[in-house]
Order: C-alpha cells, then structure tokens, then sequence
C-alpha cells in the first residue's frame, strides 16, 4: 500500500508536538555546541575528544560531514574531495561510527558504500560497497553499530526512503574484512510500525561488550534486542529476537554496560531511560524552540550523554505543508548520564 507523504508529515507534526504538562518538572539538557549552518544528525566522539558529524541529507547539504573544531567551528571531514560539494565522493549520510583502532566509518546512502577513514593517520582505510543485491528500491540506510567481536556491521535497512512505501525493513549485515553482505529477518514483527504511515527499524544500538544488538521502530513503543553471536547463523535471528523494554517514538538509542538505554524521544522533545526492571521515563528535555532529538553518544571520560537536535520535523520532507520550517541554530545538547 502506499502511503501518503501528507499522512507522513502529519503524523510526524502531531507526534512532536510536546506535552508541556508533563515535562514541568524535567530538567532541561545543556548546549554543547550550536550551527547556523550545519545541522548534525549523527556523530561521535573518538578516544581524544576529537567530534565528527554527519549533515541530515534531508535538506541536500553541501558538507555531508564535518569535525568540530574546540574553537566551535565546523569543516568538511576528512577533506572537500570526499565530503564538501555536489561532486564529492560521500553522497548522502546519517550514520557514523568509530572503532577502536580510530576509524571512522561513514555509511554513504546515497552511493551505498562505506568510507572508512583512519583518523589517526589521516588517509582511507577502505571503501567497502554494499551489494545491490541485500536492499531494496527504498532502502534507507541509515543507522548501523560495529560488532568489533565479530567484525560485522549491522544496518537498520529501514527502507521507505521514498517517504510513501509501505515498510520491508531488514537488518544488512556485512562483514568488515571481505565485505560478503546478506539482509536478514526481512519484515519481522518487531521491526515493524505500530501506527499506518508510521516509520520501521530505526534506532540500532550494540552494547560495549557486544553482546546484544537491540533495536525498534521509529514508530513503535517497544525495545527489542537479539544476542550479536546470532548472526553469526542468520537463520538463528529472527527466531531469538525478544522484547526488552519499553521506549518513546524515537530517532535514536545508545546503551551503556549496564544494559541501560538511552533513547531520544520524538514525541515529547526530551530524552529518555529504559531498561527491563525500571520501564521508561524521560531523564531531560531539549531546550525550548528546538525539536526531534536525533543521535546518541555516550562519553564515560566526562561522564555525560551527548544529543543532536536537528529539526527534522520541520524540513519541507517531513513538514506537513512541504515547507521547511526550521529555524537555526541546531544543537548538540548534553546531559549527565544516570548514575
């Protein structure tokens, strides 16, 4: 069935739209850094502090990524070639990690291919395409984790790229060291929306000690999680995924060595803590005038939990009324991690 992109737009404006009453009480998160131009939708923050983002290729940007400089000014990562420009080598992202050897993997939507790049040594690692053959016409390659037990990437295909499709999500997984990719528990149900013309798998988390992958639906209010050695026989996936623990519509999630998850919340603007004992709760709300809490980083060294704040309900993609009615600065925001 198609889906209409107005039914998108609106379901998206109704589910931002925050409820101030029940926030009253929620502190808000801090400004870590703020952009007139850029508007980070993922990022990370490498072992020496150093910050990379990924512009939202919602609104065609011209850098696609950029590292924060401690001055608070942003340049095209790792150089114009690759990121700056309508003939640069990345096309179009979101989803960026780094490992722990300092490379920074960059998933390419647009041309579907990773850039991996050793920020240490400043120069390309590899290119690592993605087979035509394990996604879709609408896929969307979004998010991803790194299982660096395994070396094994992990896509959220959430597919409906074209913003009207009805979903086929699937995981694409892909091996770091010869690049064989397969697409696994193609339209299972928890990958799926709960509402009609709501969003599939989105936010992907691995936990430090890759031992669980856990995941959901933009538009579904339920956490789910799978053993990452399951995939090491993809048939054993679809029938080990389990429900973990309730959640917000959400953009993004991270989760620590507790197995606690930090999850952004769409809904109410805010972020929020999940786990399977203590349920869900929002922890901070972002500041007023900004919306849809986007990527989560969590930093052990300073002991906070960092956010980007990019609007996207307010791109003309998204907006009701085709319209792009965001307004700067975009944010990355932080706040202190539950003790």
């Amino acid at each position: 069935m198609k889906l209409s992109k107005i039914l998108i737009g609106s379901i998206l404006a109704v589910l931002t739209f925050a409820s101030a009453n029940s926030l009253n009480d929620v502190k808000e998160t801090e400004v870590f850094a703020k952009f007139e131009k850029q508007r980070p939708g993922n990022f990370v923050i490498s072992k020496d502090g150093r910050l990379f983002a990924t512009n939202t290729p919602l609104i065609n940007p011209e850098t696609k990524v950029f590292e924060l400089s401690a001055m608070g000014t942003a340049k095209p990562y790792p150089n114009d070639e690759f990121s700056h420009g309508k003939d640069s080598i990345i096309k179009a992202t979101i989803g960026i990690r780094i490992d722990a050897n300092n490379n920074l993997w960059v998933l390419d939507l647009g041309a579907r291919q990773f850039i991996v790049w050793n920020i240490e040594e400043n120069k390309i690692n590899k290119i690592i395409k993605i087979p035509a053959d394990v996604t879709t016409s609408t896929s969307f390659l979004q998010d991803f984790v790194l299982d660096e037990k395994r070396n094994r990437v992990i896509i959220a295909d959430m597919t409906q790229g074209d913003l009207q499709s009805a979903p086929t999500p699937a995981f694409v997984v892909i091996d770091m060291d010869t690049g064989k990719a397969s697409r696994v528990a193609q339209n299972h149900p928890s990958m799926m929306p709960e509402i009609e013309g709501g969003f599939a798998l989105n936010p992907i988390a691995i936990d430090p000690n890759f031992e669980w992958l856990y995941f959901g639906a933009m538009h579904s209010k339920k956490v789910y999680r799978v053993k990452a050695s399951f995939f090491d026989n993809e048939k054993e996936v679809a029938k080990n995924i389990k429900y973990y623990a309730p959640k917000s519509y959400s953009d993004g999630m991270t989760v620590d060595k507790g197995q606690n998850l930090y999850i952004t919340d769409v809904i109410n603007n805010a972020i929020g803590f999940s786990n399977d004992k203590d349920g869900y709760k929002i922890i901070a709300k972002v500041p007023k005038g900004s919306s849809w809490p986007d990527g989560l980083v969590i930093n052990e060294k300073d002991g906070y939990l960092y956010g980007t704040v990019d609007q996207l309900n307010r791109t003309a993609a998204l907006s009701p009324d085709k319209k792009d009615e965001s307004t700067a600065p975009f944010l990355i925001v932080r706040t202190e991690l539950i003790k």
